[in-house]
């Protein structure tokens, strides 16, 4: 019998485990209906620490990501099981438990009233995506599809992934992953439904008709920045020198019904180009454009946390284990963990104010 046997099953991950409790983790396992089907060295549970723990200590050997784990425990230390233990207790666990971990977890964390995380009672929050490579394998290179040229694949697989993140504490609110050969509007708007209540800020990538509509029918506003021929054609000015027109699909007249009413922002930025952006918001009295267009800048907010995920997942091609979609879910579910951790700590001093500022 292997000496972590009846051992590692009591293995934590530090602080993180103030958050990511042995409570939450067997909850999602069960819904999961992962069980340990006998006693081992690597038990579930465990696994759900230790697969933190790689997105934590990223660029560490599976070896070495365990000495973090069990170093002070000579029982354990004295005898890490070999890297293919590992890698098949990994394939046990699945990519569904890690999500689920990352459900639970996701979340604002802005209490109301926090100073820049409001806008007239609406939380404010951002989407943003961003792509990933993966190991160039065929099953990942079927599933995301990745870079092509003159007909043959280019590059490595790549992952494709939309997050909605609130701007005052930089928390993941919700995350959706796809590949690369699907658009990041698809993504976008499957968040629109844990977007409630809230003023959601968007890049000219994101603006249609189909994603305004979810996102107002969940309950949120939108603040988005479009191009130069989306909604140009004005309805009706407005008195703050803002107008109103139509967003439609592409090829439908101008009346079309199936097209939405924005409010139309534009303004220029240091005599440079001009900055168009959208909203619902379509009362110039009580939402001011200039108010609109600070708010814009919140936007920048949501990239933030993007750069640490990044540099998480940037050993992927040459770390052939992670090869699916629960790494992305990892290294999500590490880098909320790891930001809700700065914003309890500093936040616990001055509830006040943003500390992430």
């Amino acid at each position: 019998m292997h000496p972590w046997v009846g051992l590692s099953d009591h293995v934590r991950l530090g602080v993180v485990t103030r958050w990511v409790t042995p409570e939450i983790v067997a909850g999602v396992l069960e819904k999961c209906r992962v069980r340990d089907k006998k006693p081992g060295a690597l038990p579930a549970g465990f696994m759900v620490y230790f697969t933190l723990a790689l997105a934590l200590f990223q660029q560490d050997s599976y070896d070495d990501v365990a000495e973090h784990l069990v170093g002070s425990v000579p029982e354990l230390s004295a005898s890490i099981p070999n890297k293919s233990s590992f890698t098949r207790a990994r394939g046990r666990l699945g990519p569904l438990v890690l999500e689920g971990v990352f459900r639970e977890l996701a979340g604002p964390l802005a209490p109301v009233g926090l100073q820049d995380s409001f806008y007239r009672g609406m939380r404010l929050a951002a989407v943003d995506g961003f792509v990933l490579d993966a190991p160039d394998t065929k099953v990942n290179r079927a599933a995301f599809g990745g870079p092509v040229k003159n007909g043959q694949s280019a590059g490595f697989p790549q992952v494709r992934v939309v997050t909605l993140t609130e701007c005052g504490t930089h928390a993941q609110i919700d995350a959706a992953v796809g590949g690369s050969n699907g658009g990041e509007r698809e993504l976008a708007i499957a968040l629109a439904v844990s977007a409630a209540g809230m003023l959601v800020v968007m890049d000219r990538n994101f603006p249609g008709v189909a994603l305004w509509k979810a996102y107002l029918g969940a309950g949120s506003h939108l603040l988005l920045r479009a191009r130069s021929p989306v909604a140009h054609r004005p309805v009706e000015y407005l008195a703050d020198g803002t107008y109103s027109a139509r967003m439609n699909l592409a090829g439908q007249k101008g009346a079309h019904p199936g097209g939405v009413l924005v409010r139309v922002i534009e303004y220029r930025v240091n005599g440079g180009e001009v900055v168009r952006l959208l909203t619902d918001l379509l009362d110039p009295v009580e939402y001011p454009a200039s108010e609109l267009a600070a708010l814009y800048r919140e936007r920048w907010e949501a990239e933030s946390p993007l750069p640490a995920t990044r540099r998480h997942c940037s050993g992927w091609p040459e770390r052939s284990p992670r090869t699916t979609r629960f790494a992305v879910i990892e290294a999500e579910t590490a880098g909320f963990d790891v930001k809700r951790l700065d914003w309890m700590t500093v936040g616990s001093r001055d509830s006040r104010h943003v500390p992430t500022r």
